[in-house]
Order: structure tokens, then sequence, then C-alpha cells
């Protein structure tokens, strides 16, 4: 893997291929970040100082030289340790807000439509109209973008949202998270140019025929060193929500309101910080809700190292936010998201890692766990259209 340091202009300028180890991490919904340790000398540390831009052959992502710390490892030898985050930090040096008017009067920012046009127009109102500042506006933004849709499709039903006072990462952030969406601000390469991003996957399993399958598996080959942890200790389906203008029950991404006996997990949200009376009260508490819920999710995450030479390789046969298939060794079938990838360099040589997150997550009272419904398979045969339900 080569790294590069780019100018001013996002354009490459010197390439780094000599060095000690390099991470460099990918996230569908979440900052990047990487690392890199490198034999330190007087051209090592005036390559590498803070604020200077860096890229990969393998990536559209930029990544900022943040902190430096010239060290000796055990064995005596001089190393620089050179650390930073992508590119999108800079969402974190704007304000998610309307107009410059004081919180009291203005105290929140209600939008309304799909939750990724939401996203939207709060990065295109802070950033490509600078509507707060002509200052905030990102250089080399491009209108548009440099990949096509996702076959997977944007949350399509509208919500009323509403933004209080925080930076522009952090309420992008928090919205993707609670609704499975992804951002990104990616290089156009050496054209000077950036594009911003919310953005869905592709559908990459055998349960489709629009794309082709992407299949992870020991038995393969092309998947080794694998881990897989599932945990719902904790994980919470419903949200009832309290606050001084009233109550609400808020139910989690696709969670049947019918959910009831064990299957139901409720957890208290105490939303005291809305007022009696606020005409946003309901939107309020809904978006209280998913965001309480979406920190409490039941996890199944799988990680493994990829065959370097397999038939499946990170940016060309899948990505950020794709949906994948992994097999485990008794053959059972998941589908799994794509939220993180790394890759990494080394004396060992490169290697590359997703860390995949159970799209379809099986467990009681689910399609895949069916033997845990009380209704039999007799039953639904003696009533054919309970068979439209499932």
């Amino acid at each position: 893997m080569e790294l590069y340091t780019l100018d001013s202009l996002l354009r490459r300028r010197e390439v780094v291929d000599r060095f000690e180890s390099l991470i460099w991490t990918e996230r569908f919904n979440d900052l990047g970040d990487f690392e890199l340790d490198i034999k330190s000398s007087l051209y090592a540390r005036g390559l590498f100082l803070p604020g200077t831009q860096c890229a990969t052959n393998n990536s559209y992502r930029v990544m900022t030289v943040e902190t430096v710390e010239d060290t000796e490892d055990p064995d005596g030898k001089d190393i620089l340790k050179v650390k930073g985050r992508s590119l999108e930090d800079v969402l974190d040096d704007r304000v998610a807000r309307y107009a410059q008017t004081d919180t009291v009067t203005e105290p929140s920012w209600t939008l309304t439509g799909t939750p990724g046009d939401v996203a939207r127009a709060m990065f295109d109102h802070v950033v490509r109209t600078y509507s707060l500042d002509v200052n905030d506006q990102i250089p080399f933004l491009q209108p548009g973008s440099l990949f096509p849709a996702g076959t997977l499709g944007e949350p399509s039903e509208s919500i009323t949202y509403v933004q209080q006072p925080d930076s522009l990462l952090n309420a992008i952030k928090s919205l993707c998270q609670s609704y499975d969406l992804g951002f990104r601000l990616v290089r156009n390469f050496d054209l000077s140019q950036l594009y911003f991003d919310i953005y869905v996957g592709d559908d990459r399993t055998t349960r489709q025929t629009i794309k082709p399958a992407v299949v992870f598996a020991p038995a393969f080959d092309n998947i080794q060193n694998t881990s897989e942890l599932t945990v719902i200790q904790g994980s919470k389906n419903v949200a009832y929500v309290y606050s001084p203008a009233g109550h609400k029950v808020v139910f989690g991404e696709n969670v049947d309101p019918g959910v009831s006996g064990f299957d139901r997990r409720v957890l208290f949200v105490n939303a005291s910080g809305i007022a009696a009376g606020d005409p946003d009260a309901d939107a309020l508490m809904t978006q209280a809700g998913m965001e309480a819920l979406a920190a409490k999710r039941a996890s199944q995450l799988f990680d493994g190292e990829i065959n370097q030479y397999g038939q499946f390789q990170y940016g060309i046969d899948y990505n950020l936010g794709d949906i994948v298939e992994t097999r485990n060794k008794d053959g059972v079938i998941t589908y799994k998201r794509v939220t993180e990838h790394i890759f990494a360099s080394d004396a060992q040589g490169d290697r590359s890692y997703p860390t995949l997150v159970a799209d379809l997550f099986t467990g009681t009272n689910t399609w895949l766990d069916h033997n845990n419904d009380p209704t039999t398979w007799a039953d639904l045969d003696a009533d054919m259209s309970a068979w439209a339900d499932l």
C-alpha cells in the first residue's frame, strides 16, 4: 500500500512507500482514522506536519494529520508516530443551525423530509449555501456524487426532525446512525474536487440478481482468522418516552408494533428537556426514542482477514454500506452490512479487514428462527392468507 501526502490543491505531492506500519480505517457513518509508524528523520518530520492531508492508492478518502509523536521504540529505533482522522472531521468545525440567532429566540431547527433528505438539507444549508457565514464553505466541493445510488434504497418515510444546537458532524452522524445511512467526503483523485454524500450501499447477497453476489466463507478460502460476536444483553426495541409535554411509545427500525412477551424489551427515556406546549413535542419525543434505541441495538459483529488474492476486492466488488453474505463453518447464511474497512501494511505485507454487522438479526420471533414462534406450520397451511404477513 502506498501513502501520499497532498498539496494545497489535494494533488499527490510525495509518495511514502517505506514505513514501519500503516493502519488505514474507513467507516460507514463515523469518522475514519489512520496510524503511521515511520523512521524518524528530518525528511519525515518535515513531511508529516500537523494539518497535512494524506491519501492512499486504494481509497477515495482523505485523512488529516492531527498528532505527531517523535519517540523511541523498545529496540532503540527512532520512530515518528503519526495519527489523524478522516476529512469528514471538518463538519465538527461547523455548527448545525438555521440562522445566527440566539437560542432563546430560536432554540432549535425543525426540518421535514426523509432522513436522507434532512441530512443533506443540513449540510447544504450550512456548507453549500453557507447561510450562517460565507467562510463556512468547504474548498473544492462539487455538486452531485462520484458514485451511483445504492440499490438498497434509503428510508422513504417522511420525518420531522428537530435539531438542537450542535456541531454539524454530531447532527449528521446521529441522524445517519439512527436510520442506517452513511456519510462521506471523498476526493476525486488529483482533480482538486471533493464530493459529499449521504448514501446507502448495494445489496450484494445471493437473494438478489442486480449486483454480483459477494459471499465470504471459510469454505471458499476467501476469508480467514474470523471471529463472530453476538450480544443481546441490554438491547431494547421499544422506547417509552416521557416529557413535560406528554409521553410517546417509539419502536425501533423494522420492529413490529405488536411485539410482546419476552420479545418486548422496553427502554425508559427521560425527555425532560421537551417543554410542555412545545409545538414540536411529538417529533422531539420520536427523535429522542429513535436515538436512544439506536444505542441499544442487539449486535452481531463479524470480522476476518480478507484473502488478498481472493475473488473479492474492497472498492471494486463491495464497499462501505453494502450488504454482503457470510456463511459460517456450519453453512449458516447471514446478511451483514460493511460498516468499517481496515487496511494494514507492515513487515508482514498488506492485509485487509472488514467489520460486518448483522443487517438481518436472527433472534426469537423472526422468520429465521421460526421455531420460537407459537404459530405452527400446520396453522399457516390451514390459513394460507397468513403467509402474506410473513
